[in-house]
């Protein structure tokens, strides 16, 4: 039985060079965020501040003391009702209070920005990253399915052969024994041919030794 041996191919196709351009492109993008000013500090520090309890429960506290103090009879009144410089100490101070909280929460968007556009590259060079996978997988599958079906080829050309020759097994046999019965009779013939002149002779020679007796 002839066994075909075939070699297996492996194609290898090129793949676009995404991961390259997505590194690329998050190499663009500042990795560090600057560092803040002494005025950013300090506003991010009053923006804290402003916005706690310790600084609600102190203004609290201020608050109803200046009140008291000023309707408290037997005490000198700074600011009697209706507390007129009670309300011009709030309004500066919400003067001050609403641009440092606005300029910290500038800057706090500007950091959330920056970092937004970070993820933003990341999560593309991953994007690219699982696409790149995904072909590489398809590749992969497409490989073995060809690898698949020329073994499947192989197997099927061998089961053809093998079939061929368990049907053609009983010819062969008949064949041969009819091949063995006509070889011995062609010997039994030849043999009879070379004996018979012996047994004639033999049976000469015992006529004569008959006769002399």
């Amino acid at each position: 039985m002839k066994t075909q041996k075939t070699s297996t191919t492996k194609t290898i196709v090129e793949l676009p060079h995404t991961e390259q351009h997505a590194s690329t492109e998050l190499s663009k993008q500042p990795h560090t965020l600057s560092q803040p000013t002494f005025g950013q500090r300090l506003a991010d520090a009053m923006a804290a501040k402003v916005g706690s309890w310790s600084f609600l429960t102190v203004q609290t506290g201020i608050l109803a003391t200046w009140v008291g103090m000023n309707m408290m009879p037997g005490v000198p009144h700074w600011d009697e009702q209706p507390f007129i410089l009670l309300n011009l100490v709030f309004s500066f101070a919400s003067a001050y209070t609403a641009p440092v909280v606005l300029m910290s929460q500038n800057r706090q968007s500007e950091e959330d920005r920056k970092n937004s556009e970070i993820d933003h590259a990341i999560n593309r060079k991953a994007a690219y990253g699982i696409e790149l996978l995904h072909e590489k997988i398809d590749q992969l599958e497409k490989q073995h399915r060809l690898e698949l079906a020329q073994l499947l080829e192989q197997q099927r050309q061998y089961l053809q052969e093998l079939r061929a020759n368990v049907n053609s097994t009983p010819q062969e046999k008949v064949e041969s024994e009819a091949l063995d019965n006509t070889t011995t009779n062609e010997v039994e013939n030849t043999n009879l041919i070379y004996l018979k002149p012996l047994l004639d002779s033999h049976k000469v020679v015992v006529k004569v030794a008959s006769k002399a007796k």
